[in-house]
């Protein structure tokens, strides 16, 4: 299987091309969203072949870490030619967010896979199997390789580690840098800013997402609303594909015709964030008469159980970056170790040893990919 068939994530030149133009950067930093951008592997020829493959070897099938290493070599070779360094950092989670289902049990309910495709239940073990053991390989070998970094967090939704790093300056942030998250989550939104870029793929299209244009992107009409209120639209709006359920009857366009009158009520998004950070009421004050139904149907849901309160505390990276900070759990203060060791970590391994700790696992990488990482 060709690498590029599994994760195929890919840019154009023409695309990085654009984003150096934007601040004509010298240095590019990307936040890849492994599994998102790994979509293609849960695909059943993808699923048929890795199973295929595993059964046949006395290894398990390493075509994941094969593919990243292809990709990240693919980058190295853009910014060789650009004279632009490029750093890597790969997050990704495993297991349930215990943060999240802590606050909603059903989040996420409805993305477990079943029975692939009606594959033996021996296979589908299998495959899970080889899906951990590339996880595992990626997670040790990849905090081996220069410029990168993988943060792969246990139990804990790892889609707001950008915007913690970002945010928090956990890297650099000089007016030279720019940052790229390759990932379709619109989740990721909530991190850009003018120095930081979502790279989009799907099957018909390739974007830049930038500053400026994020909540007429999700509100899907031009709007003159700031991108800093994009949590508080999910958490009205909902966010189904992550089982983020909202106010019925409540979408975009309600969202909008809302929209002012609901923020005199609660404040701006810092004002909300210190609410629900000392678990205060999200409403100053509610008016005796609110005409607008829909407005009322807001405020009615957030009186009677705090799911606006909820919803935010699920999609705000803000929230989760200040749990995380101020944590009330041991939990949290594991991950946020995990975070600090490997950001401030740089323990890359000589080209050769690795080469030699790999094909001791059965994974034998062309020259051209994994060499290029050490130019």
């Amino acid at each position: 299987m060709h690498p590029a068939s599994l994760l195929s994530y890919y840019p154009t030149y023409k695309i990085l091309d654009e984003i150096l133009s934007y601040g004509n950067y010298k240095k590019l930093t990307l936040f890849i969203d492994l599994k998102n951008a790994l979509q293609t592997t849960y695909m059943e020829h993808a699923i048929v072949n890795i199973i295929e493959n595993s059964k046949k070897s006395r290894f398990k099938d390493s075509s994941i870490f094969s593919s990243l290493i292809s990709f990240l070599s693919f980058h190295k070779i853009y910014g060789i030619k650009r004279g632009v360094d490029i750093d890597f950092i790969i997050f990704f989670e495993t297991g349930q967010s215990y943060y999240h289902k802590n606050i909603s049990p059903k989040y996420k309910i409805s993305r477990k896979i079943d029975d692939l495709y009606g594959l033996k239940r021996e296979d589908r073990e299998l495959f899970y199997e080889v899906l951990q053991s590339n996880f595992a390989l990626i997670d040790k070998a990849g905090n081996k390789l220069p410029g990168v970094r993988v943060l792969r967090l246990p139990n804990l939704e790892a889609d707001f580690i950008p915007y913690y790093l970002i945010t928090r300056n956990k890297v650099s942030k000089d007016n030279d840098t720019g940052f790229v998250i390759y990932s379709n989550d619109h989740d990721m939104w909530q991190c850009v800013d003018d120095q930081c870029f979502i790279f989009s793929k799907s099957a018909k299209s390739k974007k830049i997402i930038k500053a400026g244009s994020i909540m007429s992107t999700f509100l899907r009409k031009e709007v003159d609303i700031p991108d800093e209120y994009l949590p508080l639209a999910m958490s009205v709006i909902g966010d189904e594909g992550d089982d983020v359920y909202g106010i019925k009857n409540v979408g975009p366009a309600r969202f909008i015709e809302v929209f002012e009158t609901l923020v005199s009520l609660t404040g701006n998004m810092d004002t909300i964030y210190k609410k629900i950070e000392n678990n205060d009421a999200l409403f100053d004050l509610i008016p005796q008469s609110i005409p607008n139904k829909y407005l009322k149907s807001i405020i009615d849901a957030e009186v009677a159980n705090k799911k606006i309160s909820k919803n935010l505390r699920m999609v705000s990276f803000e929230i989760i970056c200040r749990a995380l900070e101020n944590p009330s759990a041991i939990a949290m203060i594991d991950k946020r170790e995990i975070i600090e060791k490997i950001i401030s970590t740089n323990s890359k391994a000589p080209l050769r040893a690795l080469k030699n700790a790999l094909e001791q696992t059965g994974v034998f990488l062309t020259e051209s990919s994994i060499d290029m990482l050490y130019i």
